[in-house]
Protein backbone atom coordinates (compact mmCIF):
# COMPACT_ATOMS: atom_id res chain seq x y z
CA UNK A 1 0.00 0.00 0.00
CA UNK A 2 1.07 3.63 -0.95
CA UNK A 3 1.16 6.41 1.62
CA UNK A 4 0.45 9.38 -0.96
CA UNK A 5 -1.68 10.05 -4.24
CA UNK A 6 1.46 10.62 -6.06
CA UNK A 7 3.30 7.21 -5.27
CA UNK A 8 0.19 5.22 -6.16
CA UNK A 9 -0.72 6.96 -9.10
CA UNK A 10 2.49 6.46 -10.24
CA UNK A 11 2.23 2.41 -9.69
CA UNK A 12 -0.76 1.93 -11.90
CA UNK A 13 0.87 3.82 -14.99
CA UNK A 14 1.97 1.00 -16.65
CA UNK A 15 0.33 -1.79 -14.98
CA UNK A 16 -0.11 -4.62 -16.78
CA UNK A 17 -2.00 -7.01 -14.12
CA UNK A 18 -4.60 -8.54 -16.53
CA UNK A 19 -6.39 -8.74 -20.00
CA UNK A 20 -7.77 -5.67 -19.90
CA UNK A 21 -4.40 -3.39 -20.49
CA UNK A 22 -4.10 -4.83 -23.90
CA UNK A 23 -7.07 -2.50 -25.09
CA UNK A 24 -7.36 -0.29 -23.29
CA UNK A 25 -6.57 3.19 -24.69
CA UNK A 26 -6.20 4.97 -20.94
CA UNK A 27 -6.03 3.97 -17.53
CA UNK A 28 -9.00 5.36 -15.56
CA UNK A 29 -7.86 5.93 -12.36
CA UNK A 30 -10.08 7.98 -9.81
CA UNK A 31 -11.37 12.21 -9.95
CA UNK A 32 -12.13 14.24 -7.86
CA UNK A 33 -11.70 15.58 -3.85
CA UNK A 34 -9.37 13.70 -2.57
CA UNK A 35 -10.16 14.01 0.82
CA UNK A 36 -14.32 13.94 0.03
CA UNK A 37 -16.60 12.54 2.97
CA UNK A 38 -18.45 10.78 -0.23
CA UNK A 39 -16.98 8.28 -2.52
CA UNK A 40 -18.79 6.71 -5.57
CA UNK A 41 -17.22 3.33 -6.68
CA UNK A 42 -18.49 2.09 -10.25
CA UNK A 43 -17.48 -1.10 -11.69
CA UNK A 44 -15.62 -0.06 -14.40
CA UNK A 45 -15.04 2.75 -17.33
CA UNK A 46 -17.18 2.67 -20.63
CA UNK A 47 -15.80 3.69 -23.89
CA UNK A 48 -16.33 7.69 -23.10
CA UNK A 49 -14.18 7.07 -20.33
CA UNK A 50 -11.43 4.93 -21.60
CA UNK A 51 -11.09 7.65 -24.63
CA UNK A 52 -10.79 10.78 -21.81
CA UNK A 53 -9.08 9.20 -19.35
CA UNK A 54 -11.78 10.04 -16.40
CA UNK A 55 -14.52 8.33 -14.46
CA UNK A 56 -18.26 8.90 -15.48
CA UNK A 57 -18.05 11.33 -18.75
CA UNK A 58 -20.26 9.31 -20.88
CA UNK A 59 -24.20 8.50 -20.56
CA UNK A 60 -23.62 7.25 -17.23
CA UNK A 61 -21.66 10.23 -15.90
CA UNK A 62 -24.32 12.52 -17.28
CA UNK A 63 -26.93 10.93 -14.91
CA UNK A 64 -24.42 11.00 -12.10
CA UNK A 65 -24.24 14.99 -12.46
CA UNK A 66 -27.97 15.47 -13.12
CA UNK A 67 -28.48 13.59 -9.50
CA UNK A 68 -25.58 15.51 -8.04
CA UNK A 69 -27.14 18.63 -9.27
CA UNK A 70 -30.80 17.61 -7.85
CA UNK A 71 -29.04 17.06 -4.43
CA UNK A 72 -27.14 20.12 -4.57
CA UNK A 73 -23.49 18.43 -4.66
CA UNK A 74 -21.03 19.60 -6.89
CA UNK A 75 -18.86 17.10 -8.24
CA UNK A 76 -15.85 17.83 -7.24
CA UNK A 77 -16.64 17.46 -3.74
CA UNK A 78 -16.77 14.01 -3.83
CA UNK A 79 -14.47 11.45 -4.95
CA UNK A 80 -15.49 9.09 -8.13
CA UNK A 81 -13.83 5.64 -9.14
CA UNK A 82 -13.96 2.34 -10.59
CA UNK A 83 -12.94 -1.13 -9.58
CA UNK A 84 -11.32 -1.64 -12.59
CA UNK A 85 -9.10 0.99 -14.17
CA UNK A 86 -9.52 -0.15 -17.73
CA UNK A 87 -12.29 -0.60 -20.31
CA UNK A 88 -13.86 -4.15 -20.21
CA UNK A 89 -14.60 -4.88 -24.10
CA UNK A 90 -17.74 -4.32 -24.89
CA UNK A 91 -18.82 -2.80 -21.82
CA UNK A 92 -19.17 -6.26 -19.83
CA UNK A 93 -19.05 -6.54 -16.53
CA UNK A 94 -14.99 -6.95 -14.85
CA UNK A 95 -14.58 -10.73 -15.07
CA UNK A 96 -13.33 -12.09 -11.42
CA UNK A 97 -9.86 -11.71 -12.08
CA UNK A 98 -9.75 -8.27 -13.95
CA UNK A 99 -11.65 -7.04 -10.30
CA UNK A 100 -9.06 -8.60 -8.14
CA UNK A 101 -6.25 -7.38 -10.37
CA UNK A 102 -7.33 -3.65 -9.08
CA UNK A 103 -8.69 -4.36 -5.90
CA UNK A 104 -5.35 -3.15 -4.66
CA UNK A 105 -5.49 0.68 -6.21
CA UNK A 106 -9.34 0.84 -5.09
CA UNK A 107 -8.49 -0.38 -1.52
CA UNK A 108 -5.65 2.01 -1.36
CA UNK A 109 -7.85 4.85 -2.70
CA UNK A 110 -10.60 4.53 -0.16
CA UNK A 111 -7.66 4.76 2.62
CA UNK A 112 -5.82 7.45 1.18
CA UNK A 113 -9.66 9.17 0.77
CA UNK A 114 -11.05 8.17 3.92
CA UNK A 115 -14.39 8.98 3.07
CA UNK A 116 -17.42 8.42 5.19
CA UNK A 117 -19.99 7.33 2.60
CA UNK A 118 -19.03 5.10 0.03
CA UNK A 119 -21.70 4.65 -3.06
CA UNK A 120 -21.30 1.18 -4.61
CA UNK A 121 -22.97 1.77 -7.94
CA UNK A 122 -24.80 -1.53 -9.02
CA UNK A 123 -25.58 -4.63 -7.31
CA UNK A 124 -22.30 -6.00 -9.19
CA UNK A 125 -19.89 -3.51 -7.80
CA UNK A 126 -21.33 -4.40 -4.18
CA UNK A 127 -20.42 -8.06 -4.75
CA UNK A 128 -17.30 -7.36 -6.24
CA UNK A 129 -16.25 -4.82 -3.34
CA UNK A 130 -17.28 -7.17 -0.53
CA UNK A 131 -16.62 -10.54 -2.15
CA UNK A 132 -19.85 -11.84 -2.11
CA UNK A 133 -18.73 -13.01 1.39
CA UNK A 134 -21.72 -11.01 2.66
CA UNK A 135 -24.14 -11.24 -0.36
CA UNK A 136 -27.06 -13.42 0.55
CA UNK A 137 -30.97 -12.62 0.24
CA UNK A 138 -30.96 -10.10 3.27
CA UNK A 139 -29.17 -7.72 1.42
CA UNK A 140 -31.31 -8.76 -1.99
CA UNK A 141 -30.66 -5.25 -4.09
CA UNK A 142 -29.82 -2.97 -1.70
CA UNK A 143 -27.18 -2.46 0.67
CA UNK A 144 -27.07 -0.26 3.65
CA UNK A 145 -24.41 -1.15 6.21
CA UNK A 146 -21.90 0.44 8.57
CA UNK A 147 -18.84 -1.06 9.09
CA UNK A 148 -15.14 0.50 10.48
CA UNK A 149 -17.04 4.59 10.92
CA UNK A 150 -18.13 4.14 7.14
CA UNK A 151 -21.64 3.70 5.72
CA UNK A 152 -21.91 1.34 2.56
CA UNK A 153 -24.67 1.84 0.14
CA UNK A 154 -25.56 0.54 -3.11
CA UNK A 155 -27.66 2.42 -6.19
CA UNK A 156 -28.92 1.51 -9.21
CA UNK A 157 -28.74 3.91 -11.75
CA UNK A 158 -32.03 2.86 -12.87
CA UNK A 159 -33.32 4.08 -9.24
CA UNK A 160 -32.29 7.84 -10.11
CA UNK A 161 -34.35 7.42 -13.44
CA UNK A 162 -37.47 5.83 -11.87
CA UNK A 163 -37.02 9.59 -9.71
Amino acid sequence: MFDNWEELEKSIENCQKCKLCKTRQNIVFGTGNKNADIMFIGEGPGADEDRQGEPFVGRAGKLMNMAFQMLGIERKEVYIANIVKCRPPGNRNPEEDEAEACMDYLRNQVILVKPKIIVLLRKCCAKTYFRKRIWNNSYKRKINRKERNKIYTNLASSSIIKR
